[in-house]
Formats: structure tokens, sequence, C-alpha cells
């Protein structure tokens, strides 16, 4: 008999879902209510399967962003200039305390190492610095100890074949075959524990539709979910593995985790 994925979790949030970031089996989700002008984080403790919290926002509700995630401390940023997007304010926040612990105005990320943040200030040439992100204190550049690597959960990504790449043509042979499904556009594709998951693209009438399939090497179909009835363009990144658990949104504001 077929091997059945057991189902984890199922959340649905008050926004459309556009950004995720996971450290130490917490995943950061990032909501935007284009309505109402709101964005709002939550956070999902993916060992309890429960929200450690929900739906908060910030004093600037719309150009706000997840920079980065790394053990308790979340880095946001704060679009100040829609004509020049360089240009942020960024601030860490204590997923623990919710509360802001550093904020820098007016910088240019460079990049992340562990608990390291290289920045630059805005319109000034020579005025690169490190800061730790836990406490927002500029470290020195030779204080090389603490340029840890980052210690979040593994998390897996599937492979993205678009049309003219020789491996979209033998993933549609086999959704053909074991789907009945005419792949087209692209796909999103990876192997893991013995199973084949998808993410397929096919044409319904004039529109297209985006759906999650999941074979087992033998290329039994063990579970099937519509990502998206009615999708604007060729979507990728479309799911993610975090310790052996299948991870994806479903219609922007579902999102859902299999165990596999």
């Amino acid at each position: 008999m077929p091997k059945q994925l057991n189902p984890q979790f199922s959340e649905t949030l008050p926004g459309d879902i556009w950004q995720t970031s996971l450290s130490n089996n917490k995943l950061l989700i990032g909501c935007r209510d284009e309505g109402g002008m709101n964005t709002t984080f939550s956070l999902y403790d993916l060992e309890k399967n429960a929200f450690q919290w929900k739906a908060i926002s910030f004093e600037e509700s719309w150009w706000i962003s997840i920079y980065s995630f790394v053990e308790s401390t979340i880095i946001f940023q704060v679009f100040n200039d829609s004509q020049n997007i360089q240009s942020r304010t960024l601030f860490g926040f204590d997923i623990v305390k919710l509360e802001a612990i550093w904020s820098i105005e007016e910088v240019i990320a460079i990049g992340l190492s562990g608990d390291i943040l290289k920045l630059k200030m805005n319109n000034e040439e020579e005025s690169v610095f490190l800061i730790d992100i836990n406490s927002g204190v500029e470290v020195d550049s030779d204080d090389t100890e603490k340029l840890s690597e980052s210690r979040s959960a593994s998390m897996v990504l599937p492979f993205h074949y678009a049309e003219e790449s020789p491996y979209f043509q033998t993933v549609k042979h086999f959704l053909k075959e074991f789907a009945f499904l005419d792949l087209v556009g692209a796909c999103d594709y990876l192997e893991h524990n013995n199973l084949i998951i998808i993410s397929a693209h096919q044409k319904v009438e004039q529109n297209l539709s985006n759906s999650l399939y999941v074979f087992n090497s033998s290329g039994n179909l063990l579970m099937t979910e519509i990502l998206a009835a009615h999708s604007k363009g060729l979507a990728s990144d479309t799911f993610y593995i975090v310790n052996e658990e299948l991870i994806f949104v479903k219609e922007k504001r579902e999102i859902k985790g299999y165990l596999i």
C-alpha cells in the first residue's frame, strides 16, 4: 500500500502571504493586506504546531519587510524613500520580548554573516561598519570570533525548471504518464525521501492553475493540493522542506505542512 502523508498543520493568515523566513524551527510569516495598506507578521513554532504570536504590525505598516531572521532576532527593514530603495532604516526585533532592541536610520545593508551585520551609511563613501544584531552594538572588523555560521534549521528548496530546460521535458512526460496532466510554462521539482514532489502549472480554459503533487518512487500519487486555482503568472519556490515537513502556501492565505 502506498505511503500516506500525514498533515501536520494548516493555518489561515489575515493577509496574502508574501514572505517567510526560518530560524531554529520558528517560521516567520509576512502578510500584506493591499486593501488596507497593512503588513503584519506572525511567528509559527514548527515543533509545537502553534503560533508563538500572530499578526503584529509596526508604526510603518506598509513599506516594511523582513531582511533576515537569526536565532531570537528578526531584522526588519523600512523603506524610507520609494525612489531610492537602497536607503532604509533597519531595526532588530526580539521575538521573546516583542520589542525593538536597536534601530539605525539611512543605511544600506551590505550583508549578514552569522550574528554580524555589515552596513554602510547612505551617501557616504567610507562608512562601512559592523554591528552585532543581538545588541546593535558596533563591533571591530577584526573581532572574527563573532562571525559565526547561521544556526537555522535546514531548509531544502526545489529545483525550478522553465520550458527551455531539458529537465522540464522529463517532468512533463512523467506528469503526463502518472497524473494525466499537461505541464506548461515552468515547474518546481524535488526528490526527497524516495518521494517525487512537483509544483506544476497547467492550463484550465483560458487560465493557469498551479498544483502540488507528491508521488512515491513507483509513480503512485500520494497527495495533490491546488496552490492557486487562477494563477496570474508562473510561480517559483512554491514549497520547501524543513525537518522532514513539506511546507507550502495555498491560495495566498493558507500555509500548510505535511510530514514526509
